[in-house]
């Protein structure tokens, strides 16, 4: 299966595509980045749990006729051809011939189901398979799936590209992918990557910056990592308490020589009433 996948604007710049909410959105581009050769998924709850995404994402998708499910489970990408293509010598066709047969492929390169075989959202199998009846069959066997083994799937079942674009909620670009494969991929590496996630930084440079600190620094494990994190919080939080006080001094200056504002009057009573708070 062929590693790179592309998006046509002619898709994901509609209308149609862009009123969909953003989680679907999301959705789409991570089905499309683990279809195989031909468009077809299978694993979609696996990719579900591990994006943190809902069933009702790929609903919406089916709805807006962007996926097309058939009864056994698997779901095809409509606009596959349209968004990807590749040689015939380095097509990996799909195991799925069976549902690829009950599909035809018109001149604009899209999919279409022939309308025997198709199926209403309440009847196709995603509803019978759904994650909320494996949810309770799981009850029923008293072996539910619980937060760590979720976290298990986001970090070990995937590989550190598929990691970093589900941190930042997309498909990474070529010099991206270029300078991730420059990482190695281990546990500090990911712990990096979700504090991109933290300060809402989403790009490559922000980790790379992260991973230099942690080398000049000689920090190798994750708890070395979170210790450089806890001292970084400290000494900012001590900056802070200094500017206040610097700011409380400058304020009882101009008091003593009658210029204090009423206003900086009851700023100064405020940080004090603060800081008092603390001290109690």
């Amino acid at each position: 299966m062929a590693q790179k996948r592309m998006f046509s604007l002619n898709v994901v710049d509609t209308d149609k595509f862009l009123e969909m909410p953003v989680s679907a959105r999301l959705l789409y581009y991570d089905l499309g980045m683990r279809a195989d050769d031909d468009g077809f998924i299978d694993n979609w709850k696996k990719i579900l749990v591990f994006t943190g995404l809902k069933e009702d994402d790929l609903k919406i998708l089916i709805a807006k006729q962007f996926i097309i499910p058939f009864e056994s489970g698997v779901i095809v990408i409509k606009h596959w051809r349209l968004n990807n293509y590749l040689q015939n010598d380095r097509l990996k066709p799909t195991i799925y011939q069976e549902e690829k047969s009950n599909l035809s492929l018109g001149k604009d390169n899209v999919y279409t189901l022939d309308t025997k075989c198709i199926h209403s959202i309440d009847k196709i199998s995603i509803d019978k398979n759904s994650i909320s009846v494996v949810e309770e069959e799981n009850k029923e066997e008293e072996t539910t799936t619980t937060s760590k083994e979720i976290e298990d799937v986001k970090n070990e079942d995937v590989t550190l590209l598929e990691f970093t674009e589900k941190i930042f909620g997309r498909p990474l670009g070529g010099t991206e992918i270029e300078v991730i494969n420059t990482w190695e991929d281990n546990e500090l590496t990911r712990y990096a990557i979700k504090q991109s996630e933290l300060a809402r930084a989403f790009n490559v440079r922000y980790i790379s910056r992260i991973l230099y600190a942690y080398k000049k620094e000689n920090i190798k494990t994750v708890a070395e990592a979170e210790e450089r994190e806890k001292n970084f919080q400290e000494s900012k939080t001590t900056v802070n308490k200094t500017l206040e006080q610097s700011k409380k001094l400058k304020q009882w200056e101009n008091i003593s020589k009658k210029e204090a504002s009423p206003e900086e009057i009851n700023e100064l009573k405020t940080l004090l009433n603060e800081e008092n708070k603390e001290k109690e």
